[in-house]
């Protein structure tokens, strides 16, 4: 019965060494992150049967940011526009995916199991995503909630001194799709299709979006708005599972990714 007990516990330690390495990590308590990771990993290798590919994930995820560290400080070596280097600094975001991409593979697993045509049909609940007094398809959903996230920021937008020039108009167009993207391939692509077959759904969607909000912090942003991204992580991670597609949050990421430019949120450094 206590054997039972501790394996039906272990995926909720995982979900939550991993929550706990992002943020370690964040803070820039780099040594105390992998130590976190890799003694899950011996755990698991000496003490549980259970499998342990997302033990690997950690790992994997937590080596891929530091190499996305290195590599963002010698992006700052190229002789390019300061906006240039932000775009290509979203596009390193590569390296942790490629890195996880060949852990799924060497467990035998489909790296991006929802990188696939969206069921727009599928209905998600208010307020508790999967129960609640009423249902939308996620094709309404999505515009509603871009229409509500545009009216939050109307008044920066609005407000902010914009020029509209072809360099801002790079930036905004290529920060929104790149970040867009490779944040969507890591957090719902990779990540959270790694958790949703470790645990059930609603524990990835949860511990995904959370851990997506702390990785924003060494970006510079405060305590609160990252647990602001991280609702909002938890929403993408929703919209992700119930479409089965990582395209419906893709295209809500890129529009708030453009609101946050306009409003000033995310500074056009020209």
């Amino acid at each position: 019965m206590k054997t039972a007990y501790v394996n039906k516990s272990l995926p909720f330690l995982q979900l939550s060494v991993f929550t706990a390495g992002v943020l370690l990590f964040q803070v820039k308590l780099f040594a105390f992150a992998f130590i976190l990771s890799f003694g899950l990993i011996i755990f698991l290798l000496f003490l549980s049967k259970q499998e342990r590919v997302f033990s690997w994930t950690i790992a994997g995820y937590l080596t891929g940011s530091l190499l996305f560290l290195y590599g963002d400080k010698l992006l700052d070596a190229l002789p390019l526009p300061y906006y240039i280097l932000l775009i290509l600094n979203r596009l390193l975001l590569v390296i942790p995916i490629l890195i996880l991409v060949y852990i799924s593979i060497k467990f035998n697993k489909t790296a991006i199991p929802f990188l696939q045509k969206p069921d727009w049909n599928s209905l998600i609940f208010f307020p508790f995503i999967w129960s609640g007094f009423h249902s939308l398809k996620i094709k309404h959903f999505l515009i509603i909630a871009i229409v509500i996230n545009f009216a939050a920021f109307a008044y920066s937008i609005f407000s902010a001194d914009n020029s509209f020039s072809r360099d801002f108009l790079i930036f905004l167009i290529g920060f929104s799709i790149v970040n867009g993207l490779m944040e969507e391939l890591l957090w719902r692509g990779i990540i959270l299709s790694r958790m949703a077959e470790l645990s059930e759904e609603k524990a990835a969607v949860l511990f995904s979006g959370l851990a997506f909000g702390f990785s924003h912090m060494m970006l510079g942003y405060s305590f609160i708005l990252c647990l602001l991204f991280a609702v909002g992580g938890i929403f993408y991670a929703a919209v992700t599972v119930k479409s089965q597609s990582i395209f419906p949050a893709f295209i809500w990421h890129m529009a708030i990714n453009v609101f946050m430019i306009l409003s000033g949120l995310v500074s056009f450094p020209g």
